[in-house]
């Protein structure tokens, strides 16, 4: 190495690794040369030994041998993830495994290398992803009272929403069904000037044509049978505050026009007054439609697109963040059970759980894995503390359902209020989570099974 050179190594101050690998040499070999680098390193030689290490003190990074004497590196993972979400993980081999250095970034593993490698190298990799993990945490961090993530894919989306959100301008979300839309545009709020003003949301697409115009700008009384008093639009409840226009594809085209008016004026005008009143709402538009496409067609106008379009966010799919995947999925079985008052608040997804959550394609995204969550919940046993894939399996969207249940097992020795419980559970479970079904199954009237799951739950 040349004297020039120095200055160019890779900076590994304040980082914390654990090294674990059966091989002693190359524990201390590799410790050594990333210690002269400024790191602190813990080298262990088994599963056992990492496992009495990470909840000693979780540490900022794991590098594990994938083959150990007594199990796989892979299974520290979701262990390490629940004690260090933002941790970085790295598999190492001298085996080359495809299959396994897929399932090891499915499950939210940081990067996967393979012996001998060099130290410089893994140090270079180790400081810029720690450059990026500081960068998504402090982002992270300002976002966390609206959206949770951790993958890159995620951050880099969401690396300019603070930026705009300072800026009083038009914001375009675009993003599949379910991938967070009206989160983001929460956040964008949240984090603006505007904050202590309203936030408005509506969905273009769930109005019917012939009360559009109603709902966003409002009417007068008397100003069409049936409108027995002053109805105030979306664009007047969002005054000095944020309008999200969710679906903004699936408004009219000949609407279309009319809204680009007030866009442009800052003004809109009642059904059935008499004059114009000023607006100064900031405007969020989303869709999950390609707006190219619907330009190309025909179907949305050019000139609103480009008042509307002035920032974009483009929001990734589930399941291209895939370490996002057993975070949210935690996330929402935790609400879900305190939300039913369940003692398995505890419960937790193992690795297989885990790496069967990140194979599903979700094309319903995190409002899909939401639902399986709280699925889960209701139906967890209230012994399980780990939920395995075979648990999971058959709440998964495309599963093979049960045939239905003629009856439901009660212990003998249950009480009154557990085997009412248990016949409650069973016919929630049969009709779908539906209460008017369950109670009519029940016999009872749903106010009734409404005050008897209070009771339980």
């Amino acid at each position: 190495m040349v004297e020039g050179e120095i200055s160019r190594l890779p900076d590994l101050n304040r980082i914390r690794l654990l090294l674990v690998d059966d091989d002693p040499a190359f524990v201390r070999s590799l410790g050594r040369a990333l210690r002269g680098l400024g790191a602190t390193v813990q080298g262990v030689g088994s599963l056992r030994e990492a496992r009495l290490a990470l909840r000693e003190r979780a540490p900022d990074a794991v590098l594990a041998d994938l083959q150990l004497k007594d199990g796989e590196g892979l299974d520290l993972l979701a262990e390490y993830q629940g004690l260090r979400p933002d941790g970085l993980f790295y598999l190492i081999t001298g085996y080359a495994s495809v299959d396994s250095a897929v399932s090891a970034l499915k499950r939210g593993a940081r990067d996967y290398v393979q012996k001998p490698m060099d130290p410089i190298v893994f140090a270079e990799r180790l400081a810029t992803d720690m450059g990026d993990r500081r960068h998504r945490g402090d982002l992270a961090q300002r976002l966390r009272p609206w959206l949770a993530f951790r993958d890159r894919r995620m951050a880099q989306a969401l690396a300019d929403l603070p930026r705009f959100a300072a800026l009083d301008q038009a914001v375009m979300i675009q993003g599949e069904t379910g991938t967070g839309k009206e989160l983001a545009a929460r956040a964008l709020h949240g984090l603006s000037p505007r904050a202590q003003g309203p936030f408005v949301a509506v969905n273009c697409g769930a109005i019917p044509e012939a009360l559009l115009e109603s709902e966003l700008f409002g009417h007068e009384r008397g100003a069409f049978t049936g409108a027995a008093d002053r109805h105030l639009g979306v664009f007047e409840q969002a005054q000095g505050g944020s309008l999200f226009l969710d679906e903004i594809a699936e408004m009219p085209s000949h609407f279309q026009v009319r809204l680009l008016r007030v866009l442009e004026v800052h003004e809109i005008q009642r059904l059935g007054a008499e004059r114009p009143l000023k607006v100064d709402v900031r405007i969020i538009a989303a869709t999950h439609r390609r707006l190219e496409e619907q330009l190309q067609s025909g179907l949305f106008r050019q000139d609103l697109y480009y008042r509307l379009n002035v920032f974009t966010l483009t929001l990734p799919a589930l399941r291209e963040r895939p370490e996002d995947i057993p975070l949210l999925a935690g996330l929402f079985l935790s609400r879900a059970l305190k939300e039913i008052r369940r003692d398995t608040a505890v419960a937790r997804l193992n690795d297989d759980a885990a790496a069967l959550l990140a194979t599903q394609p979700w094309p319903g995204n995190v409002r899909e894995l939401r639902n399986v969550m709280t699925r889960l919940a209701v139906r967890l046993p209230q012994e399980v503390r780990e939920i395995d894939a075979a648990l999971l399996a058959p709440l998964l969207p495309g599963a093979p359902q049960a045939p239905p249940q003629t009856g439901i097992w009660i212990p003998q020795d249950a009480t009154l209020a557990q085997a009412e419980q248990r016949l409650i559970d069973a016919a929630l479970i049969r009709t779908g989570y539906n209460r008017t079904q369950a109670a009519r199954e029940l016999g009872i009237g749903e106010r009734t099974l409404r005050r008897r799951l209070n009771r339980h739950r």
